[in-house]
């Protein structure tokens, strides 16, 4: 079968469309990846499948004349992935999000080619609703999610990265070799602070007021601290004043290293990242990009929170004291590590790859 993928301009959509075409790919079935120059698949080209073609293309936002000139962007756009439609004559075109899925879906619909979307979070983007009325189907991330598509909503969950799965699975020899890789104390417990793209700068501003109050653990603790870029000088030298030794790196191309050696994890809730620390049982503080449309990080952890499986606090919410209380239950209180670690699994998915791989074969 000949399949269309596309999807990314972030990790969130960019990931589970390349989990879903490895295996497609190992299936031998022929795929074109599509997605945008002007996203995270533009940076990091050398994770695409080889046949793979980028668009030029962007959200039609803002005002004026910059939001007439993302219009006329999506507009050319269309008719490129129309030609390129007409030129791969896929049996189905597999949307995973991003700005690229609305010429895509827009031209498959035009095309008379099968349409189907995959929906990573708990309340869908406007992009998706609108494609679903010519979708087939529309695969979603979370069970909340499925009332937005009716009965065209089948719950898959969100597919991960095949090296999480395995990270996941051999957790206490990735952990033995993350480790001793990063020079890490086995005998320390290892908070992780990981803010995704857009969600690092908060999560900066409220540790460097935080770790001088987490002193008094400093025999006990250790932080591996993603900060995006540009902080990690002085982030460094903060924890380094409080004694606190601490890991901290602009970006970390294997991340799920960091998760095997998580004891617990401050996060932002993009879907991705819940469900990456999903499987791997990590006791979690989610605390939700505020910025994100219709507050869908919110809605992503408000379930696993609802299963004792989190915590969850709005940024708002947070001082430091109160950061402190929560680093201090989630890596030393015995009953909520097993709590939490027990009921966050349940919302791991470890065959979501291959549940949507059987969806986009099916005939229906």
């Amino acid at each position: 079968m000949k399949i269309l993928l596309g999807g990314g301009g972030t990790g969130g959509h960019l990931f589970p469309c390349l989990a879903v075409a490895d295996r497609l790919l190992e299936l031998g079935h022929e795929i074109l990846y599509v997605g945008t120059v002007n996203g995270v698949e533009g940076r990091k080209q050398e994770l695409l499948p080889r046949n793979r073609v980028l668009l030029n293309v962007k959200g039609v936002r803002g005002k004026g004349i910059k939001s007439v000139l993302n219009l006329f962007t999506v507009l050319r756009s269309t008719g490129e992935a129309l030609k390129i439609i007409r030129d791969f004559k896929p049996d189905k075109v597999v949307l995973f999000g991003g700005y690229v899925s609305f010429p895509l879906g827009v031209s498959a619909w035009l095309s008379g080619v099968p349409l189907i979307l995959q929906e990573q979070n708990s309340i869908p983007g406007k992009t998706n609703r609108f494609l679903s009325r010519f979708s087939k189907k529309v695969l979603v991330g979370y069970r909340s999610g499925e009332r937005f598509f009716g009965e065209k909503a089948v719950f898959t969950g969100n597919p991960v990265r095949k090296e999480i799965i395995l990270a996941a699975r051999e957790r206490e020899k990735v952990r033995q070799k993350a480790l001793n890789e990063l020079r890490l104390n086995p005998d320390k417990k290892t908070l992780l602070v990981i803010g995704g793209s857009q969600g690092a700068l908060w999560l900066n501003e409220i540790m460097e007021k935080t770790v001088p109050l987490l002193k008094r653990y400093r025999d006990k603790l250790q932080v591996v601290h993603i900060s995006g870029e540009g902080k990690s000088p002085e982030l460094q030298s903060i924890y380094r004043k409080a004694n606190i030794d601490a890991r901290v790196f602009p970006f970390f191309e294997e991340v799920w290293k960091l998760y095997a050696v998580a004891d617990g994890v401050i996060s932002r809730s993009g879907a991705l990242a819940v469900s990456e620390i999903a499987l791997f049982g990590i006791p979690a503080l989610f605390v939700p990009f505020p910025y994100a449309v219709d507050d869908h990080q919110y809605y992503n952890a408000k379930e696993i929170e609802e299963q004792e499986g989190c915590f969850l606090r709005r940024q708002e919410e947070i001082t430091p004291n109160l950061l402190v209380e929560l680093i201090e239950k989630l890596l030393f209180d015995i009953i909520v590590v097993r709590k939490f670690s027990e009921n966050i699994k349940k919302f791991g998915i470890e065959d979501s790859a291959e549940k949507i791989v059987k969806e986009i074969l099916s005939d229906g």
